[in-house]
């Protein structure tokens, strides 16, 4: 029994030094902790993994927890006013290039793979969007114009989001009408499934504002938060709403509800203290980890196979053809060295690891659709890795070549005497 807990301090240990590793050398957190998941199940099989194992049946609870608090923590960051203010090509930007990914992702579903409509959306949706923990740190450090690392955070920061809720109501719409819904459901769905957890969403935070203007100094307040995030969640799904948008809801009201307070001018308690969101950053940083290292612990050697990797490339591929196509068209022309790092940041990240789980806890069965959306995962963070390991190397080369100074260029030869 005692191994179990030596390999969950190990798994917490290999976060942290994944953490830290990428700080050092820019090699993306997610390689480090699904290869450390696929050493422990697949190759040393320290870990049972096989089909009946408590590992691959507890995989619905798992998949359903990460997204509850990856929604929670992105409606948390999500800065309504800071992302309005946003240079507007930058909400452009990141719009059009996650309608054309899921434009292109789709044509290739169904003309290449013979997918029906729907679930290519579903498969571009769950691509669509780039990783926020990952983008925002490699972008930190790569030395390009405030404009370029503005426009990379607002992309960053909303994909993660509009991957889940897209996701989402695309599974709903597939429960609900079939591989090829009518208009009829798809209005319903989304106005039934968006109203509900609107309004599910907003009751919850005026609560939880109310109880922190009556108990400003609340003992386990983190704890009594997160429970309402549980609560919340459930009530939503078990009427028939989206629990996933309630929570969204419910943590991006939370986390703004001052700014709104001043915009109404009504002075309101912050509903989130530091120590929180301090303990908030702990969660998901836990969940993070352990999440990637279970994805790990579910490949197999099938999920490399020729035919995945090559598919798998390919939508890579795409995924940075309609990068290359928007940035053209969007963003028109930027420094050489500004569009090879925006066009470098498309690593994949939790949302797509979360949501690659989601058509088959909702009992859709879509063939190779999981080790797909792994595949592209794995190899975008790769290529992102290589991309700034190379235009790191390019700095570096530039920075031993030293510029001839003015004063050099204009100085006049000394007269040697004869």
């Amino acid at each position: 029994m005692s191994y179990e807990f030596i390999i969950i301090g190990i798994t917490i240990l290999m976060g942290f030094v994944a953490s830290i590793l990428f700080e050092k050398t820019r090699i993306s957190q997610v390689i480090v902790l699904m290869f450390f998941g696929f050493l422990l199940g697949p190759v040393l099989g320290i870990m049972d993994v096989s089909p009946t194992s408590v590992i691959v049946s507890i995989l619905p609870f798992i998949a359903t927890l990460a997204l509850i608090i990856l929604l929670f923590d992105g409606g948390m960051e999500f800065d309504i006013f800071t992302m309005a203010k946003a240079i507007p090509k930058s909400m452009l930007f990141t719009l059009v290039v996650f309608i054309v990914s899921i434009i292109l992702v789709t044509v290739f579903c169904i003309y290449g793979l013979g997918w029906p409509l729907t679930h290519g959306a579903l498969l571009g949706a769950v691509i669509g969007g780039i990783s926020s923990a990952v983008v925002i740190t490699m972008v930190e450090k790569t030395g390009v114009k405030n404009e370029t690392k503005s426009l990379l955070t607002v992309e960053a920061t909303m994909t993660d989001a509009l991957c889940i809720i897209t996701a989402v109501l695309l599974i709903e719409i597939i429960i609900a009408g079939g591989e090829v819904p009518s208009f009829d459901v798809v209005a319903n769905t989304l106005l039934s499934q968006f109203t509900i957890a609107i309004l599910f969403g907003l009751l919850a935070a005026i609560f939880w504002i109310g109880i922190t203007e009556k108990f400003s100094m609340l003992n386990y307040g983190y704890m009594l938060m997160l429970a309402t995030v549980f609560i919340l969640f459930a009530i939503t799904q078990s009427v028939k709403g989206n629990g996933g948008i309630a929570v969204f809801v419910f943590g991006l009201l939370l986390g703004n509800a001052r700014k709104l307070g001043k915009m109404t001018r009504i002075e309101l308690e912050n509903p989130i203290s530091r120590m929180m969101k301090s303990f908030q950053e702990e969660v998901t940083f836990f969940v993070r980890t352990f999440f990637f290292v279970y994805i790990g612990l579910l490949l197999s050697i099938d999920h490399f196979s020729f035919d995945i990797i090559i598919v798998s490339l390919g939508l890579v591929g795409i995924l940075a053809i309609a990068r290359f196509i928007v940035q053209k068209t969007v963003l028109g022309s930027m420094l050489k060295r500004d569009g090879n790092v925006t066009m470098a940041m498309m690593p994949r990240g939790l949302a797509a690891a979360v949501l690659a789980t989601l058509p088959i806890t909702s009992g859709i069965i879509i063939a190779n659709f999981q080790e797909l959306v792994l595949g592209v995962l794995l190899f975008s963070n790769i290529a992102a890795t290589i991309g700034v390991f190379i235009l790191d190397k390019e700095d570096k080369n530039c920075e031993n070549v030293k510029p001839i100074s003015k004063s050099a260029k204009n100085a006049k030869p000394k007269k040697t005497k004869e």
